[in-house]
């Protein structure tokens, strides 16, 4: 059997990605046990594969084993989430200063200014509702994927990955308590800051400014663990 990253075999990890994504889009809730046989039968495969692919869930902390219950998905607290980003906005504003002083492939460039300019309509929309705010929510990731790929360092694009996790599973949280909504993920108000914060990254970027660019990212994504701290208040009002 073809061996894979952490000796996982390679359904295995095929699994581990298949269960990865059900815990960030609210699938598995949090604190819902995991059976393995019960995935096994969900993910067509073998208990072997699932027993894996737990077990590196565990190993990214996205799971809990306890040898009374087995694996069960792990409740996050607004710390976890809070921390999260800021280490993300460490990483991020390194990823900038890097690729300004390196300079922006045409591939790049090209795609940027694209994002740019889906994300401009949408931004000033005079009725903002949950389709714009789905929408931002997708070019915003693409914006910061786009950067973090010119960095052209799978080591810290790996790390970045799983500072963006925690969000995800929140914000997948907040969509089905509040399906209704999803465009409180993202106000019209927060939308046109961050816009003009992308316009003025990719000029900074674009003219090798790469401490100040360095500097607006961790700025940029600094608000965003503000924003995601009030929602969680909204959300969670007893824990606060």
């Amino acid at each position: 059997m073809t061996r894979t990253i952490s000796g996982l075999g390679t359904r295995g990890v095929v699994v581990a990605q298949w269960i990865r994504e059900r815990i960030i889009n609210g699938t598995f809730a949090p604190e819902e046990h995991l059976q393995e046989q019960v995935l096994a039968e969900q993910s067509g495969t073998s208990r072997t594969p699932v027993r894996e692919a737990l077990k590196l869930m565990e190993h990214e902390q996205l799971v809990v084993y306890s040898p009374n219950r087995g694996y069960v998905v792990r409740r996050f607290a607004i710390e976890d989430i809070t921390n999260a980003f800021e280490v993300r906005a460490t990483l991020e504003g390194m990823v900038c200063r890097v690729v300004a002083h390196r300079g922006v492939s045409e591939a790049g460039t090209s795609m940027l200014k694209r994002l740019l300019r889906r994300m401009q309509p949408i931004a000033y929309s005079e009725e903002w509702g949950n389709e714009d705010s789905l929408e931002w929510f997708d070019l915003n990731a693409q914006f910061h994927q786009v950067l973090i790929e010119e960095a052209r360092n799978p080591v810290l694009a790996d790390t970045i990955q799983r500072t963006q996790r925690l969000p995800l599973i929140f914000d997948a949280q907040f969509r089905l308590r509040n399906p209704s909504q999803v465009s409180r993920l993202f106000a019209a108000e927060d939308t046109q800051r961050s816009y003009q914060e992308h316009v003025s990254l990719f000029a900074l970027i674009e003219e090798r400014r790469g401490i100040e660019a360095e500097a607006l990212m961790r700025q940029h994504i600094e608000q965003s663990k503000e924003a995601i701290r009030a929602k969680f208040a909204q959300i969670y009002p007893c824990a606060q």
